[in-house]
């Protein structure tokens, strides 16, 4: 195994990517790899592939019943006699081992979850280009809008928000995980009016929630003072 040639270690590297070879080969590849630059060069796209799996497919809440079927399955298979478990697996270890097919199935197997992760990218919704924000009682006539730009720009229009003294501003807030960063501290026109760019310190997609409070002058570490306009997705 030691001196498999550079094309048979070229095969197994989709199946070394997913952790399925056995461990004499597994060995054998990682020490090419020490020695190889083309053969690291592919592998690192391989595990690329295999490391945007984890991310590819939203989050999704199990039906409440799938436990108690796992758990009947798993007694069923408890009960099963040694001798008739001893079988399973070494008929499942002689499905597996074949070294022929192996590896063209693992690189099957990440060409096409490439392909799935590619179209699931392309037709997943885009995020809102603009977030209205709901007025409180402390402004109940003000409105908000937060428009995002191609660029990822996002910038905020306000009307109808009272004035203040010149002690007070207005502070943008954005909200991540329950963590708020200053998104802007501005002040209104005469008439209620302005419009501010917004400076996050992350990607503005990325936030959750979005609140306006009011502030002493030049903003504030936190919010400390009434919300007059907010949005929670």
């Amino acid at each position: 195994m030691n001196d498999m040639p550079h094309q048979a270690i070229q095969e197994l590297l989709a199946a070394y990517a997913l952790g399925s070879l056995e461990a004499d080969e597994a060995v054998t590849v990682a020490v090419h790899l020490e020695t190889c630059p083309a053969c690291r060069a592919e592998l690192a796209a391989y595990e690329a592939v295999t490391d945007m799996l984890a991310t590819a497919v939203p989050l999704a809440s199990p039906p409440p019943a799938l436990k108690t079927r796992l758990m009947a399955r798993t007694q069923t298979a408890v009960a099963l006699p040694l001798t008739r478990r001893q079988s399973l697996k070494e008929h499942l270890r002689r499905w597996w081992h074949p070294p022929y097919w192996r590896p063209g199935l693992a690189l099957v197997v990440l060409v096409l979850a490439a392909t799935a992760l590619v179209i699931w990218q392309q037709n997943r919704p885009a995020p809102p280009s603009q977030y209205t924000l709901t007025a409180t009682e402390h402004a109940p006539e003000a409105t908000g809008v937060i428009t995002i730009a191609a660029d990822g720009t996002a910038t905020l229009s306000i009307a109808n928000l009272p004035p203040l003294t010149a002690e007070q501003q207005y502070q943008l807030w954005l909200i991540r995980d329950g963590q708020r960063d200053s998104g802007a501290v501005f002040s209104v026109n005469a008439d209620g009016s302005a419009q501010i760019t917004i400076q996050s310190a992350r990607p503005f997609t990325s936030y959750q929630a979005f609140g306006i409070t009011i502030e002493p002058a030049g903003g504030s570490p936190g919010p400390t003072g009434d919300r007059v306009l907010g949005f929670n997705l």
